[in-house]
């Protein structure tokens, strides 16, 4: 089977990371596979990852311009911040009506040209979004993935609710990340409970993993100041309210110093976007340590030298960052929003909540050393029960039915 995968951005986010795992899966069940999205280019560790391998990769290259326009860099679907999107940051609500026909051209142009060239049998979109009412024209069946992240930019942005709507009704099937995001489908675009698919999201096992490394080795490697007895949590997702960093640091000034507590930040966006400069006296910012966007490989490194995850985010669709914090046998401080609730080990509490925040790190940071063994085995146990393969062998069957093929054809046909 052909299938192309489109993804509305590139590398560094959820659904990027959901669309490059069910793509190598994909290829190696013996599929064709190629995946379409935005890119300005900017220079980063993993950058040749992606254009250095053009056979998969199909990447629509930014700036776009005209004698009229020029759009610098892809737009986002809300102002929360993308790790390849530094600058000339602009959502899709930003663009005026003029830009966004321009856009919507180039998009057209590339995209058509892609799947003339590729001729998928099927293809998947990430995000119900605009690109659904392209591959609609081209005749191709596709069917859409619900990240959460698409649900909140269509209550964020009017002007996309028709084009969205379009796009959820004339797909194959819609698959949801978690039962929360399912039910919101369901409502917001008012399509059948039948078309729409619960399929969770996974991990990549091959770096996410627990291992035995030198704590003191890579504090210094990365120049972190923190003591080799400190508890020590991990805080892997963007700068923004949504991930909730804001209640994180409220919370942390109910620690008491003495508590020897530090907290690594692993993400992308600036702390100036999200905190009011003159509200800064309800945030403490001490034992807080900033990473900026890292690597796969290098979130694994940080997870595996501390002792618990957290993530306090407000709106949640699946939360891959915690599981792969569990995957590194980390049990976690989260919010009981989205899917976070359907499997994360550790302590839930309610969301914009820094006192139950605070009790709840401080509870896992005095947990006895034998029950904090128990619940690290815990979050590895529940980790390992998603694959990969078994998310994408899922979905293949769901490709097979949007494209007419009988039951007792399906295992030829994959």
């Amino acid at each position: 089977m052909k299938i192309l995968i489109t993804n509305t951005g590139p590398w560094g986010t959820g659904s990027f990371t959901v669309a490059n795992a069910v793509l190598h899966a994909l290829i190696k069940m013996g599929h064709e596979v190629r995946l379409f999205f935005p890119d300005a280019g900017i220079d980063s560790k993993d950058i040749n990852l992606y254009y250095d391998n053009k056979e998969i990769y199909k990447i629509w290259k930014f700036p776009i311009r005209n004698e009229n326009f020029s759009i610098e860099t892809f737009p986002l679907m809300i102002p929360d911040p993308h790790p390849r999107v530094p600058e000339h940051k602009r959502t899709y609500r930003e663009l005026s009506e003029s830009e966004f026909a321009f856009y919507y051209d180039c998009l057209r142009e590339s995209l058509l040209q892609e799947i003339k060239d590729f001729q998928p049998d099927i293809v998947e979109c990430q995000h119900i979004w605009t690109m659904e009412k392209i591959i609609e024209e081209a005749g191709i069946p596709y069917v859409c993935t619900a990240h959460h992240s698409d649900q909140m930019g269509f209550l964020y942005d009017e002007r996309i609710q028709p084009i969205a709507i379009e796009a959820a009704h004339n797909a194959k099937y819609i698959f949801a990340i978690s039962k929360y995001v399912a039910e919101e489908v369901v409502r917001l675009y008012n399509v059948s409970k039948d078309k729409v698919k619960i399929i969770t999201n996974g991990y990549d096992k091959e770096i996410f993993q627990k291992r035995e490394l030198n704590r003191q080795e890579v504090l210094n490697h990365y120049c972190l100041d923190i003591p080799e007895d400190a508890t020590i949590f991990s805080f892997a997702g963007k700068i923004s309210k949504t991930k909730g960093i804001d209640i994180l640091l409220k919370a942390n000034k109910l620690i008491e110093s003495k508590e020897n507590i530090h907290f690594i930040i692993l993400g992308s966006g600036k702390i100036e976007d999200v905190i009011d400069i003159d509200s800064k006296e309800e945030f403490l910012f001490d034992r807080v340590h900033f990473l900026g966007h890292r690597t796969m490989e290098e979130l694994a490194e940080i997870h595996n030298i501390c002792d618990f995850g957290i993530l306090p985010s407000r709106s949640e669709g699946f939360g891959i960052a915690c599981l792969e914090s569990m995957a590194c046998g980390l049990p976690l401080v989260s919010t009981s929003v989205g899917g976070l609730r359907d499997f994360v080990v550790g302590k839930l509490v309610p969301p914009a909540n820094d006192n139950e925040l605070a009790s709840a790190i401080l509870k896992l940071a005095h947990l006895p050393y034998d029950q904090k063994i128990e619940l690290s085995q815990k979050a590895l146990d529940v980790a390992q029960t998603f694959s990969w393969k078994a998310i994408t062998e899922e979905r293949v069957k769901y490709y097979n039915q949007a494209l007419g093929i009988e039951t007792e054809n399906l295992e030829k046909a994959s």
